[in-house]
Protein backbone atom coordinates (compact mmCIF):
# COMPACT_ATOMS: atom_id res chain seq x y z
CA UNK A 1 0.00 0.00 0.00
CA UNK A 2 1.42 3.80 -1.35
CA UNK A 3 -0.54 6.94 -0.76
CA UNK A 4 -0.40 9.72 -3.26
CA UNK A 5 -2.24 13.38 -3.32
CA UNK A 6 -4.33 13.53 -5.76
CA UNK A 7 -5.56 17.19 -7.52
CA UNK A 8 -7.77 18.40 -9.32
CA UNK A 9 -6.53 21.99 -11.22
CA UNK A 10 -9.09 22.46 -13.74
CA UNK A 11 -11.86 23.01 -10.67
CA UNK A 12 -9.47 24.50 -7.34
CA UNK A 13 -10.91 27.88 -6.83
CA UNK A 14 -8.43 29.09 -4.72
CA UNK A 15 -9.63 29.32 -1.75
CA UNK A 16 -6.81 28.05 0.09
CA UNK A 17 -8.63 26.36 2.94
CA UNK A 18 -6.24 23.43 2.43
CA UNK A 19 -2.96 26.01 3.38
CA UNK A 20 -4.94 27.12 6.24
CA UNK A 21 -6.21 24.12 7.79
CA UNK A 22 -2.86 22.25 7.59
CA UNK A 23 -1.35 25.18 9.28
CA UNK A 24 -3.78 25.33 12.30
CA UNK A 25 -3.24 21.23 12.16
CA UNK A 26 -0.23 21.26 13.08
CA UNK A 27 0.34 24.60 14.32
CA UNK A 28 2.45 26.36 12.66
CA UNK A 29 4.31 29.53 12.93
CA UNK A 30 4.06 32.89 11.05
CA UNK A 31 6.07 32.62 7.66
CA UNK A 32 6.00 28.90 7.51
CA UNK A 33 3.91 26.57 5.14
CA UNK A 34 3.95 22.85 4.67
CA UNK A 35 1.41 23.17 2.18
CA UNK A 36 0.87 25.48 -0.90
CA UNK A 37 -1.57 27.10 -2.98
CA UNK A 38 0.80 28.19 -5.95
CA UNK A 39 -1.25 30.56 -8.30
CA UNK A 40 -0.08 30.56 -12.00
CA UNK A 41 -0.95 33.19 -14.68
CA UNK A 42 -0.16 34.41 -18.12
CA UNK A 43 -1.44 36.11 -21.91
CA UNK A 44 -2.70 39.17 -22.61
CA UNK A 45 -4.38 41.22 -24.84
CA UNK A 46 -3.85 41.73 -28.65
CA UNK A 47 -5.68 42.77 -31.62
CA UNK A 48 -7.46 40.07 -33.12
CA UNK A 49 -6.16 38.32 -36.21
CA UNK A 50 -8.16 37.80 -38.86
CA UNK A 51 -10.94 40.09 -37.59
CA UNK A 52 -11.78 42.33 -41.07
CA UNK A 53 -9.90 45.26 -41.73
CA UNK A 54 -10.57 47.66 -38.63
CA UNK A 55 -8.13 51.38 -38.94
CA UNK A 56 -5.53 50.47 -36.73
CA UNK A 57 -6.19 54.39 -35.36
CA UNK A 58 -8.64 57.44 -36.19
CA UNK A 59 -7.93 60.80 -36.41
CA UNK A 60 -9.81 63.72 -34.91
CA UNK A 61 -11.71 65.90 -37.79
CA UNK A 62 -11.14 68.79 -35.01
CA UNK A 63 -7.55 68.87 -33.86
CA UNK A 64 -6.25 66.58 -36.26
CA UNK A 65 -5.03 64.29 -34.00
CA UNK A 66 -4.08 60.91 -34.73
CA UNK A 67 -5.09 58.36 -31.88
CA UNK A 68 -5.95 54.65 -31.32
CA UNK A 69 -9.18 53.17 -32.85
CA UNK A 70 -11.69 52.53 -29.82
CA UNK A 71 -13.70 50.21 -32.22
CA UNK A 72 -10.60 47.59 -33.12
CA UNK A 73 -11.48 44.60 -32.19
CA UNK A 74 -9.19 43.04 -29.40
CA UNK A 75 -9.05 39.19 -28.17
CA UNK A 76 -7.29 37.75 -24.88
CA UNK A 77 -5.50 34.79 -24.20
CA UNK A 78 -5.49 35.84 -20.46
CA UNK A 79 -5.65 32.15 -18.45
CA UNK A 80 -4.96 31.56 -14.19
CA UNK A 81 -5.04 28.36 -12.57
CA UNK A 82 -3.67 27.25 -9.16
CA UNK A 83 -2.08 24.06 -7.76
CA UNK A 84 -1.76 23.17 -4.44
CA UNK A 85 1.12 21.45 -3.51
CA UNK A 86 3.20 20.34 0.30
CA UNK A 87 5.78 17.45 0.04
CA UNK A 88 4.79 14.76 -2.42
CA UNK A 89 6.45 11.88 -0.17
CA UNK A 90 8.57 10.76 -3.54
CA UNK A 91 9.18 7.25 -4.61
CA UNK A 92 13.29 8.27 -3.73
CA UNK A 93 12.67 11.43 -1.60
CA UNK A 94 15.70 13.40 -1.91
CA UNK A 95 15.25 15.31 1.43
CA UNK A 96 16.00 11.64 3.42
CA UNK A 97 18.98 10.81 0.93
CA UNK A 98 20.95 13.66 1.77
CA UNK A 99 20.05 14.09 6.00
CA UNK A 100 23.28 13.83 7.81
CA UNK A 101 21.99 12.78 10.85
CA UNK A 102 19.32 9.99 9.55
CA UNK A 103 16.28 12.19 10.78
CA UNK A 104 14.23 10.94 7.87
CA UNK A 105 11.61 8.01 8.20
CA UNK A 106 10.57 5.96 5.15
CA UNK A 107 6.92 4.42 6.08
CA UNK A 108 6.02 1.65 4.07
CA UNK A 109 3.06 3.06 2.56
CA UNK A 110 4.86 5.78 1.04
CA UNK A 111 5.07 8.57 3.54
CA UNK A 112 8.08 10.32 4.63
CA UNK A 113 8.40 12.46 8.06
CA UNK A 114 10.96 13.91 10.18
CA UNK A 115 12.05 12.26 13.04
CA UNK A 116 12.38 15.00 15.10
CA UNK A 117 14.77 13.39 18.22
CA UNK A 118 17.47 13.75 15.65
CA UNK A 119 16.98 16.94 13.12
CA UNK A 120 19.73 19.24 13.60
CA UNK A 121 18.42 21.79 11.62
CA UNK A 122 20.96 22.76 9.46
CA UNK A 123 18.68 22.98 6.31
CA UNK A 124 20.47 20.84 3.63
CA UNK A 125 17.61 18.83 3.19
CA UNK A 126 15.32 22.12 2.15
CA UNK A 127 18.49 23.00 -0.36
CA UNK A 128 17.89 19.29 -1.89
CA UNK A 129 14.32 18.98 -1.80
CA UNK A 130 13.00 19.97 -5.66
CA UNK A 131 10.02 21.55 -3.85
CA UNK A 132 11.36 23.06 -0.99
CA UNK A 133 9.09 21.06 0.63
CA UNK A 134 10.97 20.95 4.28
CA UNK A 135 10.64 24.48 5.86
CA UNK A 136 12.99 25.77 8.69
CA UNK A 137 10.69 26.39 12.26
CA UNK A 138 12.21 29.00 13.65
CA UNK A 139 10.49 28.30 17.18
CA UNK A 140 11.68 24.54 16.70
CA UNK A 141 15.28 24.91 15.77
CA UNK A 142 14.36 22.30 12.95
CA UNK A 143 13.16 21.84 9.63
CA UNK A 144 9.56 20.77 9.76
CA UNK A 145 7.36 19.45 6.85
CA UNK A 146 4.38 17.57 5.40
CA UNK A 147 3.35 14.28 6.94
CA UNK A 148 0.77 13.17 5.26
CA UNK A 149 -1.44 13.41 8.56
CA UNK A 150 -0.11 10.30 9.33
CA UNK A 151 -1.80 10.19 12.83
CA UNK A 152 -5.03 10.82 10.89
CA UNK A 153 -4.13 7.87 8.43
CA UNK A 154 -3.48 5.31 11.05
CA UNK A 155 -7.06 6.22 12.41
CA UNK A 156 -8.84 5.81 9.15
CA UNK A 157 -9.56 9.38 8.68
CA UNK A 158 -8.21 11.99 5.74
CA UNK A 159 -5.45 14.37 6.19
CA UNK A 160 -6.51 17.74 7.68
CA UNK A 161 -5.88 19.72 4.01
CA UNK A 162 -8.60 16.91 2.41
CA UNK A 163 -11.15 17.14 4.94
CA UNK A 164 -11.27 20.61 4.61
CA UNK A 165 -11.13 21.41 0.70
CA UNK A 166 -14.81 22.46 0.03
CA UNK A 167 -14.76 21.80 -3.93
CA UNK A 168 -13.45 18.25 -3.12
CA UNK A 169 -10.24 18.89 -5.87
CA UNK A 170 -7.62 17.66 -3.57
CA UNK A 171 -7.99 14.04 -2.62
CA UNK A 172 -5.55 10.85 -1.65
CA UNK A 173 -5.58 7.41 -3.00
CA UNK A 174 -3.65 4.25 -3.08
CA UNK A 175 -1.24 4.25 -5.66
CA UNK A 176 -2.33 1.02 -7.03
CA UNK A 177 -6.24 1.86 -7.27
CA UNK A 178 -5.38 4.94 -9.21
CA UNK A 179 -6.91 4.27 -12.45
CA UNK A 180 -4.81 5.58 -15.85
CA UNK A 181 -8.21 6.79 -17.36
CA UNK A 182 -9.35 9.14 -14.91
CA UNK A 183 -7.45 11.87 -16.79
CA UNK A 184 -4.95 12.51 -14.11
CA UNK A 185 -1.03 12.83 -14.79
CA UNK A 186 0.55 10.27 -12.44
CA UNK A 187 3.77 12.25 -12.42
CA UNK A 188 5.68 9.62 -10.56
CA UNK A 189 5.69 7.62 -13.84
CA UNK A 190 6.46 10.65 -16.00
CA UNK A 191 9.67 12.50 -16.66
CA UNK A 192 10.04 15.94 -14.80
CA UNK A 193 10.24 17.63 -18.32
CA UNK A 194 6.51 16.61 -18.67
CA UNK A 195 5.16 17.84 -14.98
CA UNK A 196 2.95 20.81 -15.34
CA UNK A 197 4.07 24.45 -14.77
CA UNK A 198 5.91 25.61 -12.13
CA UNK A 199 6.96 22.34 -10.83
CA UNK A 200 10.47 21.72 -11.63
CA UNK A 201 11.44 19.90 -15.28
CA UNK A 202 14.67 18.50 -13.80
CA UNK A 203 13.40 16.52 -10.57
CA UNK A 204 14.72 13.19 -10.32
CA UNK A 205 12.38 12.30 -7.34
CA UNK A 206 9.29 10.84 -8.86
CA UNK A 207 6.88 12.64 -6.66
CA UNK A 208 3.52 11.03 -5.58
CA UNK A 209 0.64 13.56 -7.27
CA UNK A 210 -1.40 12.98 -9.58
CA UNK A 211 -2.72 16.16 -11.56
CA UNK A 212 -5.97 16.60 -13.02
CA UNK A 213 -4.67 19.78 -15.73
CA UNK A 214 -6.54 22.85 -16.30
CA UNK A 215 -6.19 23.42 -19.32
CA UNK A 216 -4.00 26.79 -18.97
CA UNK A 217 -1.00 24.19 -17.69
CA UNK A 218 -0.79 22.90 -21.73
CA UNK A 219 -0.83 26.33 -23.92
CA UNK A 220 2.74 27.57 -24.51
CA UNK A 221 2.20 30.56 -23.57
CA UNK A 222 4.71 32.05 -20.72
CA UNK A 223 3.31 31.22 -17.20
CA UNK A 224 4.27 32.73 -14.16
CA UNK A 225 3.85 32.70 -10.12
CA UNK A 226 1.70 35.34 -9.04
CA UNK A 227 2.19 35.02 -5.56
CA UNK A 228 5.76 34.41 -5.00
CA UNK A 229 6.66 36.12 -2.47
CA UNK A 230 4.10 33.69 -0.69
CA UNK A 231 4.60 30.67 -1.39
CA UNK A 232 9.18 30.85 -1.52
CA UNK A 233 10.30 29.86 1.61
CA UNK A 234 11.41 32.45 3.98
CA UNK A 235 14.91 33.28 4.59
CA UNK A 236 15.27 32.28 8.08
CA UNK A 237 19.07 31.78 8.64
CA UNK A 238 21.62 33.98 7.28
CA UNK A 239 24.34 32.34 5.23
CA UNK A 240 26.89 34.26 6.67
CA UNK A 241 27.82 31.69 9.14
CA UNK A 242 28.54 29.34 6.41
CA UNK A 243 30.75 31.78 4.40
CA UNK A 244 33.14 31.73 7.31
CA UNK A 245 33.01 28.31 7.75
CA UNK A 246 33.37 27.06 3.68
CA UNK A 247 35.90 29.75 3.35
CA UNK A 248 38.40 29.30 6.51
CA UNK A 249 37.46 25.77 6.23
CA UNK A 250 39.46 25.60 2.45
CA UNK A 251 41.88 28.78 4.00
CA UNK A 252 42.66 25.40 6.42
CA UNK A 253 43.38 23.20 4.02
CA UNK A 254 45.02 25.67 1.25
CA UNK A 255 47.24 26.47 4.14
CA UNK A 256 48.53 22.74 4.65
CA UNK A 257 49.50 22.27 1.17
CA UNK A 258 51.48 25.69 0.77
CA UNK A 259 53.55 24.66 3.94
CA UNK A 260 54.54 21.56 2.46
CA UNK A 261 54.93 22.81 -0.79
CA UNK A 262 57.10 26.05 0.23
CA UNK A 263 59.04 24.99 3.36
CA UNK A 264 60.54 21.25 4.59
CA UNK A 265 59.86 22.35 8.38
CA UNK A 266 57.36 24.61 8.77
CA UNK A 267 57.15 26.92 12.00
CA UNK A 268 55.16 26.53 14.61
CA UNK A 269 52.99 29.56 14.50
CA UNK A 270 52.10 29.11 11.23
CA UNK A 271 51.23 25.36 11.24
CA UNK A 272 48.83 26.31 14.62
CA UNK A 273 47.16 28.66 12.04
CA UNK A 274 45.87 26.25 10.18
CA UNK A 275 44.14 24.43 13.16
CA UNK A 276 42.71 27.97 14.15
CA UNK A 277 41.05 28.33 10.98
CA UNK A 278 39.69 24.91 10.86
CA UNK A 279 38.43 25.45 14.07
CA UNK A 280 36.89 28.56 13.97
CA UNK A 281 35.61 27.49 10.53
CA UNK A 282 33.84 24.69 12.52
CA UNK A 283 32.96 26.60 15.20
CA UNK A 284 30.57 28.71 12.02
CA UNK A 285 29.44 25.78 10.95
CA UNK A 286 28.02 24.97 14.47
CA UNK A 287 26.45 28.08 14.97
CA UNK A 288 24.39 27.85 11.51
CA UNK A 289 22.54 24.78 13.31
CA UNK A 290 19.39 25.30 15.11
CA UNK A 291 19.10 22.07 16.97
CA UNK A 292 22.52 22.09 18.29
CA UNK A 293 22.19 19.35 20.71
CA UNK A 294 22.07 16.85 18.00
CA UNK A 295 24.87 18.29 16.16
CA UNK A 296 26.76 14.72 17.46
CA UNK A 297 24.81 13.13 15.00
CA UNK A 298 25.95 14.31 12.22
CA UNK A 299 27.75 11.67 10.83
CA UNK A 300 25.48 9.33 10.92
CA UNK A 301 24.47 8.99 7.56
CA UNK A 302 27.94 8.22 5.74
CA UNK A 303 26.04 5.52 3.21
CA UNK A 304 24.08 8.61 1.55
CA UNK A 305 25.10 11.72 2.75
CA UNK A 306 27.83 14.09 1.16
CA UNK A 307 27.59 16.25 4.36
CA UNK A 308 28.02 13.53 7.03
CA UNK A 309 30.75 12.48 4.73
CA UNK A 310 32.17 16.43 4.47
CA UNK A 311 32.08 16.28 8.51
CA UNK A 312 33.72 12.94 8.82
CA UNK A 313 36.58 13.82 6.87
CA UNK A 314 36.96 17.35 8.09
CA UNK A 315 37.30 15.12 11.33
CA UNK A 316 40.11 13.19 9.97
CA UNK A 317 41.91 16.35 8.64
CA UNK A 318 41.67 17.74 12.37
CA UNK A 319 43.02 14.57 13.74
CA UNK A 320 46.18 14.38 11.14
CA UNK A 321 47.39 18.21 11.54
CA UNK A 322 47.25 17.47 15.10
CA UNK A 323 49.55 14.45 14.63
CA UNK A 324 51.82 15.86 12.53
CA UNK A 325 52.73 18.55 15.49
CA UNK A 326 54.39 15.44 16.86
CA UNK A 327 55.07 13.83 13.72
CA UNK A 328 55.99 15.40 10.87
CA UNK A 329 55.94 12.59 8.21
CA UNK A 330 52.10 13.23 8.83
CA UNK A 331 52.20 16.30 6.72
CA UNK A 332 51.78 14.32 3.53
CA UNK A 333 48.55 12.41 5.41
CA UNK A 334 47.20 15.69 6.32
CA UNK A 335 47.43 17.10 2.50
CA UNK A 336 45.51 14.12 1.09
CA UNK A 337 42.90 14.32 3.72
CA UNK A 338 42.68 18.22 3.12
CA UNK A 339 41.81 16.92 -0.69
CA UNK A 340 39.59 14.60 0.66
CA UNK A 341 37.52 17.07 2.64
CA UNK A 342 37.46 20.08 -0.03
CA UNK A 343 36.26 17.44 -2.54
CA UNK A 344 33.50 16.59 -0.41
CA UNK A 345 32.67 19.89 0.84
CA UNK A 346 32.19 20.71 -3.00
CA UNK A 347 30.01 17.29 -3.92
CA UNK A 348 27.76 18.55 -0.51
CA UNK A 349 26.78 21.83 -2.92
CA UNK A 350 27.00 19.79 -6.35
CA UNK A 351 22.68 19.39 -5.98
CA UNK A 352 21.11 18.39 -9.50
CA UNK A 353 18.11 21.31 -8.21
CA UNK A 354 20.60 23.56 -8.03
CA UNK A 355 21.82 24.13 -12.19
CA UNK A 356 24.18 27.26 -10.74
CA UNK A 357 25.83 24.66 -8.20
CA UNK A 358 25.61 21.29 -10.08
CA UNK A 359 28.75 21.98 -12.35
CA UNK A 360 32.58 21.47 -12.33
CA UNK A 361 33.35 24.87 -11.60
CA UNK A 362 31.88 24.21 -8.09
CA UNK A 363 34.77 21.56 -7.35
CA UNK A 364 37.15 23.58 -9.31
CA UNK A 365 36.13 26.89 -7.77
CA UNK A 366 36.31 25.01 -3.86
CA UNK A 367 39.98 23.53 -4.84
CA UNK A 368 41.55 26.67 -7.00
CA UNK A 369 39.79 28.94 -3.50
CA UNK A 370 41.94 26.49 -1.17
CA UNK A 371 45.01 26.79 -2.80
CA UNK A 372 45.20 30.59 -3.50
CA UNK A 373 43.79 31.33 -0.14
CA UNK A 374 46.27 29.02 1.63
CA UNK A 375 49.10 29.70 -0.58
CA UNK A 376 48.74 34.13 -0.14
CA UNK A 377 48.03 33.65 3.51
CA UNK A 378 51.33 31.12 4.18
CA UNK A 379 53.72 33.69 1.64
CA UNK A 380 52.21 35.85 4.22
CA UNK A 381 53.39 34.06 7.24
CA UNK A 382 56.68 33.13 6.43
CA UNK A 383 57.87 36.04 4.16
CA UNK A 384 58.32 34.60 1.19
CA UNK A 385 60.35 36.60 -1.14
CA UNK A 386 61.42 34.23 -4.19
CA UNK A 387 60.11 34.36 -7.64
CA UNK A 388 58.46 30.86 -7.89
CA UNK A 389 55.49 31.69 -4.88
CA UNK A 390 54.73 34.88 -7.27
CA UNK A 391 54.51 32.74 -9.98
CA UNK A 392 52.33 29.70 -8.38
CA UNK A 393 50.02 32.94 -6.78
CA UNK A 394 49.61 34.27 -10.51
CA UNK A 395 48.57 30.77 -12.10
CA UNK A 396 45.74 30.40 -9.50
CA UNK A 397 44.77 34.18 -10.03
CA UNK A 398 44.39 33.61 -14.14
CA UNK A 399 42.92 29.99 -13.37
CA UNK A 400 40.61 31.68 -10.94
CA UNK A 401 39.79 34.74 -13.50
CA UNK A 402 39.06 32.62 -16.09
CA UNK A 403 36.72 30.60 -14.48
CA UNK A 404 34.70 33.97 -13.87
CA UNK A 405 34.75 35.15 -17.19
CA UNK A 406 33.58 31.38 -18.54
CA UNK A 407 30.64 31.93 -15.91
CA UNK A 408 29.58 35.83 -16.69
CA UNK A 409 26.76 35.24 -18.37
CA UNK A 410 25.09 33.22 -15.55
CA UNK A 411 26.28 36.03 -13.46
CA UNK A 412 26.10 39.19 -13.91
CA UNK A 413 25.86 41.71 -11.97
CA UNK A 414 27.50 44.92 -10.23
CA UNK A 415 29.10 41.76 -7.60
CA UNK A 416 30.36 40.18 -10.05
CA UNK A 417 32.18 42.72 -11.23
CA UNK A 418 33.83 43.87 -8.29
CA UNK A 419 35.02 40.67 -7.94
CA UNK A 420 36.27 40.34 -11.36
CA UNK A 421 38.17 43.86 -10.92
CA UNK A 422 39.45 43.15 -7.59
CA UNK A 423 41.01 39.73 -8.99
CA UNK A 424 42.05 41.17 -12.13
CA UNK A 425 44.09 44.14 -10.17
CA UNK A 426 45.77 41.12 -7.72
CA UNK A 427 46.83 39.69 -11.10
CA UNK A 428 48.51 42.67 -12.72
CA UNK A 429 49.83 43.40 -9.12
CA UNK A 430 51.62 39.82 -8.97
CA UNK A 431 52.44 40.29 -12.47
CA UNK A 432 54.46 42.86 -12.53
CA UNK A 433 55.79 42.32 -9.78
CA UNK A 434 57.55 39.11 -11.06
CA UNK A 435 57.85 40.63 -14.33
CA UNK A 436 59.94 43.42 -12.22
CA UNK A 437 61.97 40.67 -10.34
CA UNK A 438 60.69 42.79 -7.27
CA UNK A 439 60.10 41.34 -3.41
CA UNK A 440 56.98 38.81 -3.50
CA UNK A 441 56.99 39.18 0.46
CA UNK A 442 57.05 41.77 3.13
CA UNK A 443 53.78 44.44 3.23
CA UNK A 444 53.05 43.49 -0.74
CA UNK A 445 51.93 39.19 0.37
CA UNK A 446 49.14 40.67 3.45
CA UNK A 447 47.81 43.02 1.18
CA UNK A 448 47.69 40.67 -1.23
CA UNK A 449 45.53 38.08 0.84
CA UNK A 450 43.36 41.19 1.69
CA UNK A 451 42.39 41.49 -1.72
CA UNK A 452 42.05 37.99 -2.32
CA UNK A 453 40.16 37.40 1.16
CA UNK A 454 37.82 40.09 0.00
CA UNK A 455 37.45 38.84 -3.05
CA UNK A 456 36.42 35.71 -2.16
CA UNK A 457 33.60 36.76 0.42
CA UNK A 458 32.27 38.39 -2.46
CA UNK A 459 32.03 34.99 -4.26
CA UNK A 460 30.94 33.39 -1.96
CA UNK A 461 28.22 35.48 -0.91
CA UNK A 462 26.99 35.51 -4.37
CA UNK A 463 27.22 31.86 -4.59
CA UNK A 464 24.70 31.23 -1.50
CA UNK A 465 22.29 33.77 -3.43
CA UNK A 466 21.23 31.49 -5.93
CA UNK A 467 19.90 29.22 -3.30
CA UNK A 468 16.93 31.71 -2.88
CA UNK A 469 16.44 32.02 -6.74
CA UNK A 470 14.55 28.38 -7.03
CA UNK A 471 11.11 28.43 -8.07
CA UNK A 472 9.41 27.22 -5.38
Amino acid sequence: MTYAFTFDSSACSGCKACQEACKDKNNLPVGVLWRRVIEVSGGGWHPAVGAGSPRPNIVDDVNGVGGPNPYAVWENTVFAYNLSIACNHCVHPKCAGVCPTDAYIHRSDGIVYIDSSKCMGCGYCSWACPYSAPRYNPELGQMSKCNFCFDNIDAGLPPSCVAACPMRVLNFVEVSTLSEVEGRMQLWGLPASEHPFPLPNNSRTEPHLAVKPHKGMSNSLEKAIANIEEIRPKKQKSEASLVGFTLLAQMSVGMAWAGLWMTDSLPLIPYLLIGVCLVVGGFFSFAHLGAKRNAWRASFHLKKSWLSREILTAGLFGVSWLAGMFVPEMRWATSLLGAAFIYSMAQVYRLHVMPTWDTWRTTAGFFVTAALLGYVAMSSLLGAKSGREAFVVLVLLAVELAMMLSAKPKAEGAAINWRMGLSAAALLGVGTMLFAWSPFGGWISPVLFLIVLIEEIIGRVKFYEALHQKAL
